[in-house]
């Protein structure tokens, strides 16, 4: 009897020892830990799409050395739609080696999923795999019920002004707006507006001279905490320096043999193209110089023979603009 329980001992040892000694998986050595997995999943609504994004693993390019779980090859993209019949099955596959299909934004992750009907319930999830086919945790799952997203605004206008772009549309009630700005035709992630705008106006005070700019304007449906954004209508604009130069100061005069000298002290303005001179008889300007001058003076050959007469110099820069006229300096031909 002893000899029985004895042996009943040592088996249940035995076989609680085989239970526990890594049945479920292999271990991980201590020199090959898991990489960091998905993070922080989460849907948006913009531009008509449900865009889907995370943050990316840490190692999911991989380190230096390719070691095989430390590096993420790409990602599988579950989906299921409850209406549809399925449950959670493969619906795509991101590889991190490929240039298309995804972005890379402030650490996220983003692609998007434009094959949606309203009134149907969506659930995706995310699971990262290496090449050594090892698969890491699930994300967590977001889901949403589809709703139609708003039309794009209607009669949307664009002025460049100066370093700045004046966008106006037609007002819809019950909606807010988001706009978007294409920089060298990259696809915007975020509107250039910091918060949702309540009405039909905008001005872009970033943009920069002489760029032609690409914008979207696009109306935002809010449910609850739920911002329904739905596909934009676009238009271009190009920002033009309308700032012109300050006046010339510090005009000087000097009578010589043949003419008059006028001397002025130079502009400092970094796009200045020349300088225009004008003088004034009987009490009408007249511009003196054909082109415009590089130099800050200019000998008046002509002077005339009229008692007094007085000039005035202006500046101009790249962009055409002209500034104002400098203090008239008058010049006593004749004592």
């Amino acid at each position: 009897m002893l000899v029985n329980r004895s042996i009943f001992v040592i088996s249940m040892f035995m076989f609680l020892a085989l239970v526990s000694c890594g049945k479920k998986a292999p271990p991980i050595p201590k020199s090959a830990p898991m990489p960091e997995t998905v993070g922080d999943f989460k849907g948006e609504v913009r531009d008509g799409v449900l865009f889907l994004s995370f943050i990316a693993p840490a190692r999911s390019i991989g380190d230096a050395s390719g070691a095989g779980p430390q590096t993420w090859a790409g990602f599988k993209i579950l989906k299921s739609c409850t209406g549809c019949g399925g449950s959670l099955e493969p619906w795509r596959e991101i590889r991190l080696t490929d240039k298309t299909g995804y972005t890379m934004y402030k650490g996220r992750l983003y692609f998007y999923d434009d094959d949606l009907m309203p009134g149907l319930d969506y659930t995706y999830r995310v699971v990262p795999f290496a090449e050594t086919a090892i698969q890491g945790a699930a994300s967590n799952m977001y889901s949403i019920k589809w709703q139609r997203t708003p039309k794009p605004p209607r009669d949307i206008v664009a002025k460049g002004g100066d370093s700045s772009v004046d966008l106006s549309w037609t007002r819809e009630e019950g909606v807010s707006y988001n706009i978007y700005r294409f920089d060298d035709d990259t696809y915007p992630l975020e509107p250039v507006n910091q918060a949702l705008l309540t009405t039909a106006a905008f001005t872009d005070r970033t943009a920069q001279n002489g760029k032609r700019y690409k914008y979207e304007v696009r109306s935002v449906r809010l449910d609850g905490t739920m911002r329904w954004e739905g596909e934009g209508a676009a238009v271009e604009a190009v920002p033009e320096d309308r700032t012109p130069p300050d006046p010339p100061r510090n005009l000087v005069s000097e009578k010589k043999d043949g003419g008059v000298m006028i001397n002025w002290e130079k502009n400092a303005e970094p796009d200045l193209l020349g300088y225009n001179i004008y003088r004034i008889g009987r009490g009408k300007p007249e511009k003196l110089n054909k082109d415009l001058l590089t130099e800050p003076h200019f000998f008046d050959v002509t002077p005339g023979t009229l008692r007094y007469i007085s000039y005035y110099v202006t500046a101009v820069d790249r962009s055409g603009n002209e500034s104002g006229s400098s203090r008239e300096i008058i010049v006593i031909l004749k004592e």
